[in-house]
């Protein structure tokens, strides 16, 4: 039994040096290596005392991490200017209570469909039907990647699929709603068509 114990933790130490290598030498998927460890628990044991254990460990250790960015962020390198190092797979700190900052500019993105006279505004939720693409992330803004100012190629791939998606409309408007400062004027709104699409042609 204690070897058989001392194995599982050997193997566990293995795994976990694994994951930080992993975690240090692709920093661009970093957000699904990092519950691997989590997903892998799980998945091969059903003792409940080692689950919550290995979950409670993985909790510790996230809040830990978030509040050294905070403080990096906020104090250390901000205030002290002590140029502490920075976690290279976190994104940037938004404060303790993680909201982001409220900046006085704001906007949106809008697709109409035209069909004859008529427009008709294209819920994001039909435009992409696709499970991990949710109501979150569409309330923040995803539309907006369908438009790129330096890379009209971008709208031309987006026309394309919104004609296979939706064939019965006549052309396509990507509208744009900005407001200068939602703050001040929470009813200054600014509106334009960034660009207008059918079949063929797409128009800035």
């Amino acid at each position: 039994m204690k070897m058989k114990r001392l194995a599982w933790g050997l193997l566990l130490v293995v795994l976990h040096a694994a994951w930080f290598l992993l975690l240090a030498r692709f920093p661009d998927f970093s957000l699904f290596i990092v519950f691997v460890p989590l997903a892998v628990v799980f998945n091969i044991t059903r003792n409940a005392r080692v689950r919550n254990t290995y979950i409670s460990i993985f909790i510790i250790f996230w809040l830990a991490l978030f509040q050294y960015e905070s403080v990096r962020g906020f104090l250390l390198n901000d205030r002290w200017k002590l140029n502490a190092p920075k976690t290279r797979f976190l994104f940037p700190p938004a404060g303790w209570i993680m909201f982001y900052t409220v900046e006085p500019e704001a906007g949106y993105f809008e697709v109409l469909g035209v069909k004859g006279r008529q427009t008709h505004v294209i819920d994001p939720h039909h435009i992409f039907r696709v499970r991990t693409i949710g109501y979150d992330n569409i309330h923040r803004g995803i539309l907006g990647t369908a438009y790129n100012p330096d890379n009209p190629y971008v709208a031309a791939d987006f026309c394309r699929y919104l004609n296979y998606r939706f064939p019965d409309f006549d052309e396509f408007l990507f509208m744009g709603y900005f407001y200068p400062n939602i703050i001040e004027k929470p009813f200054d709104r600014r509106q334009r068509i960034i660009y207008r699409c059918d079949e063929t042609h797409v128009r800035f």
